[in-house]
């Protein structure tokens, strides 16, 4: 199926949406190494958690029927005959009238059944004298109160935050599956592009923005990058580095290069490629419309323009949502909000615009108010907070509408 024809933002959406995910295989990854991962198998425990009876606070282990009865009139004496801190191993057990101090988290010994807070206990040379009975599990923790052995802890498709890190190390486990992270190769092109190590700019050459903010947004997809360069506008050196891109990786992304002037190389090398399944040249979209998609068996192409803004804007509204598919992130759906537009807002019918949008203050609610510089420009997404989508026949958003604002 080919698509040669500027399409619709839905129908592109739904393509995306149709693609099954790129690889499902495993790998077996340190804990140390694994923030950000996505698990890949249910993870059971192998311990209780905790593993022994532990005191909740700092007091007295006691068996609990011996202080019934006990209040500030009447003060109920137990003989101490242990002090046991955080990490001892109690080596006495209770008989009747006795206890042992327990420190918060320590092991309680053997026979006790509760524990006394020390501020309802005063102590006499080996004796302790309490002022408040309790009663049986009073501020002892059992085991497998938290985790018992052999129960799931986590489960597939969970990614991996600093919470899932603490309960796995707390069950000691040091080893486990995660989903092979999508590979993508990054390209910028364009002779006018240099890198950030020329220190002198000539004139008609600027410094490559895309590579350096698109690495850092599909790093946050869950996605491994490769930054290959920037590629000059030659029709052999695109061909080579696509070529090298599509063996080592399952997505390529490519800023500059979709519109149709004589310098843009990259639909002339995508049409070398005898097993196109998929082949989209355009999105009626504002900015950003000469973006190309390209599906090659397993294998994905985006080439983005090379504004930086619309370089920016197409890949928040498509790529990124396609690349937390891939490897399971959450989608940044949640991060949106609806917001009251604070000033008009004009759009170009027959286009779906996605507008950059700042918040600001006024009269004491935070309001939508459109970026005013265009596409060409890298401030717009600087002094930018997010977008609004606007509908293809939609010209004018008034005042005091609402709309769903995207986060960057």
């Amino acid at each position: 199926m080919k698509f040669l024809k500027t399409i619709s933002v839905e129908e592109f959406r739904n393509i995306l949406e149709s693609i099954q995910k790129i690889t499902t295989e495993e790998e077996l990854v340190n804990i140390e190494e694994s923030f950000n991962r996505v698990i890949s198998r249910d993870i059971t425990s192998n311990i209780d958690v905790p593993h022994f009876r532990k005191s909740r606070m700092d007091g007295y282990a006691v068996i609990a029927e011996d202080t019934f009865g006990a209040d500030e009139d009447n003060l109920i004496e137990l003989e101490l005959i242990e002090t046991i801190q955080a990490g001892d191993i109690p080596q006495k057990k209770l008989n009747n009238n006795q206890c042992s101090y327990v420190a918060t988290g320590a092991a309680v010994p053997k026979n006790s059944n509760g524990v006394v807070m020390v501020e309802f206990a005063e102590v006499d040379d080996n004796k302790v004298l309490i002022s408040k009975a309790v009663t049986p599990g009073t501020h002892v923790i059992e085991i497998g109160h938290d985790i018992k052995k052999g129960e799931i802890i986590v489960k597939k498709i969970v990614l991996i935050d600093l919470a899932t890190i603490g309960i796995l190390a707390s069950c000691g486990i040091k080893e486990f599956w995660v989903y092979k992270q999508p590979k993508v190769s990054l390209m910028s092109t364009g002779n006018e592009i240099v890198s950030q190590d020329i220190k002198e700019l000539e004139v008609g050459k600027i410094y490559d923005v895309n590579s350096v903010v698109l690495k850092k947004a599909i790093e946050n997809t869950g996605a491994r990058v490769k930054f290959l360069g920037i590629i000059k506008d030659d029709y052999n050196d695109l061909k080579n580095a696509m070529d090298k891109a599509l063996k080592n990786s399952n997505i390529v992304i490519l800023s500059g290069g979709t519109s149709k002037g004589e310098g843009d190389f990259g639909l002339r090398v995508l049409e070398e490629y005898n097993d196109i399944e998929i082949l989209i040249h355009g999105v009626k979209i504002k900015p950003g419309k000469p973006i190309i998609f390209v599906k090659l068996k397993e294998k994905i192409i985006f080439i983005l323009p090379g504004y930086p803004t619309s370089a920016l804007s197409c890949y928040y509204v498509f790529i990124d949502k396609f690349l937390r598919k891939m490897s399971g992130f959450p989608l940044r759906d949640k991060f949106s909000k609806m917001m009251e537009v604070g000033e008009r807002i004009y759009s170009t019918v027959g286009r779906h615009e996605f507008k950059t949008v700042k918040i600001q203050e006024e009269d004491g609610q935070s309001k939508i108010f459109p970026i005013k510089t265009g596409s060409e420009a890298i401030s717009t997404m600087f002094y930018a907070d997010g977008y609004i989508e606007i509908e293809e026949l939609e010209s004018i958003i008034e005042r005091g509408d609402k709309r769903r604002v995207y986060f960057f």
